[in-house]
């Protein structure tokens, strides 16, 4: 299980990943940031986000199911491959956005 606050994961200005082998991982974070605080949001469902795990070298390609948790956490979980986590420390680093805002830029 991944256990991460999102700010040990970005650069100084909180602007972008802290090193580039964290590129992809920020990316996915993000994602999941952007999904669980968008419009599109319930409570806890399958999501728009694809999971990044490969086991066996090959692409999971199933959703996560993403949930926000009363400590402003949010907790995801692949339903196949098992794949789960949570992130912490990412309010106000990304804006919410609604079902026609699909940018979702680090401010």
């Amino acid at each position: 299980m991944w256990v991460i606050d999102i700010r040990h994961w970005l650069n100084e200005s909180q602007s972008g990943p802290a090193a580039p082998q964290l590129k992809r991982k920020v990316e996915k974070l993000k994602e999941i940031i952007i999904y669980a605080t968008s419009d599109l949001f319930g409570d806890t469902y399958e999501s728009n986000v694809k999971c990044s795990r490969r086991p066996g070298r090959k692409p999971c390609k199933e959703y996560l199911t993403i949930e926000q948790t009363a400590e402003d956490e949010i907790y995801w979980i692949c339903p196949v491959c098992g794949d789960e986590g949570v992130v912490s420390g990412w309010k106000d680093l990304f804006r919410n956005v609604g079902i026609d805002d699909c940018k979702g830029e680090i401010h």
